[in-house]
């Protein structure tokens, strides 16, 4: 194949906790929950979401090791209230809505815009988020992200729906021509790693759910091997699939 027609590397990227970050999200979810909690008359139920929340945030540590907040939300909800799980979906797409609106605080990391201009330069940049197309388009507008990224997948039903989306993002390359970074190992670097691709793990915090390439308790403190990899990808050993 010439080098005319070889696919460019792909930084793929998550969404919540990897270019969008700020605990104002999940925070709008765990009101939504606890406000039906609430509703239903449960208020010890509502006051330990919170409270379990709060302290797995704050990074208490005899908080369970939860992958994310939403998790931790989840979770603290069903275990105080089992009836509790059909509330989940709904609470979660009004959160959403919220973010959509522009009703939340949310940030990008530093520097996130410059380094994905810089990304760019030699790689496809590619959100796959779970998260619904409604909140992820207007935040990346908010953020000044919307010209660094090349194209949105939503609802990608990681870590399933890697099965079906992997295979499209790797066609024509290498499995070491694709990065995967991310928040949640096993959302979203188990399949990529098992596939051969690169990996970098937001472990924000030091949980160590598992092996990546590159790992940092920020998404800043990973540029400067992201570029590496991005300008020559053959360059850095490709992890052997497992």
């Amino acid at each position: 194949m010439s080098s005319a027609t070889t696919p460019r590397p792909v930084l793929v990227l998550d969404f919540d906790g990897t270019v969008c970050t700020g605990d104002a999200p999940v925070w709008a979810y765990a009101d939504e929950v606890t406000a039906a909690l609430r509703g239903r008359g449960l208020e010890t139920a509502a006051d330990t979401v919170r409270d379990g929340l709060r302290a797995f945030l704050d990074g208490a540590p005899d908080a369970p090791a939860w992958a994310d907040g939403y998790e931790a939300v989840a979770e603290l909800a069903v275990a105080a209230d089992p009836a509790a799980a059909p509330l989940l979906e709904d609470a979660y797409r009004r959160s959403r809505s919220a973010l959509a609106d522009g009703r939340l605080a949310v940030t990008a990391p530093e520097g996130l815009a410059a380094h994905l201009a810089e990304i760019g330069e030699h790689a496809d940049r590619v959100l796959v988020t779970n998260a619904p197309l409604a909140g992820v388009l207007e935040t990346l507008a908010v953020l000044g992200l919307t010209e660094v990224v090349d194209a949105v997948h939503a609802e990608a039903r990681k870590p399933g729906g890697w099965d079906l989306l992997l295979p499209r993002l790797l066609e024509g390359r290498r499995p070491g021509d694709l990065l995967s970074v991310g928040d949640i190992w096993a959302n979203d670097l188990a399949a990529p790693r098992a596939a051969g691709c690169r990996t970098a793990l937001i472990d924000r915090f030091g949980h160590a759910a598992g092996p990546a390439d590159l790992v940092a308790r920020s998404f800043p403190e990973l540029y400067a091997d992201i570029a590496a990899w991005s300008r020559d990808p053959a360059a850095v050993p490709v992890p052997a699939a497992s």
